[in-house]
């Protein structure tokens, strides 16, 4: 497979979308899925042996746009929620921590020392220098 692309997501994508009409197929017997399974096999390996990098890298990346739309990237949501919260608690100039026993966030004012901290959620104590 030197010089050619291999495989990709939408490579992957489509080879799951094969299996998957290939069982549908097994038990609504319907010659027009059987033809389509065969198209998007043949789509999915010429995909793998060709030598346009450009264009499959086009393609995939048009995949995942398309894909990240409907079903989004849950990392980076996580971390635009987590960088959201720490900058409204800076704003009120608190401090973000994460309780070590339940992982629950508490806002702590900033600049307070070293403080002895009870979590309201599991009652826990620990102590933080903020």
């Amino acid at each position: 497979m030197v010089g050619r692309y291999g495989n990709d997501e939408l490579n992957k994508f489509l080879f799951i979308v094969s299996l998957v009409l290939i069982v549908l197929n097994l038990f609504l017997q319907i010659r027009a899925l059987h033809v389509l399974v065969v198209l998007i096999i043949i789509v999915s390996f010429s995909r793998s042996f060709s030598r346009c990098f450009d264009k499959r890298q086009r393609e995939n990346m048009k995949y995942l746009e398309i894909k990240n739309r409907f079903f989004g990237n849950r990392q980076q949501r996580e971390y635009q929620r987590q960088r959201k919260a720490d900058r409204k608690a800076a704003a009120e100039g608190k401090r973000v921590l994460i309780c070590p026993y339940c992982k629950e966030k508490l806002r702590v004012p900033v600049g307070a020392g070293k403080i002895k901290i009870k979590c309201p959620h599991c009652n826990q104590e620990f102590e933080e220098t903020v």
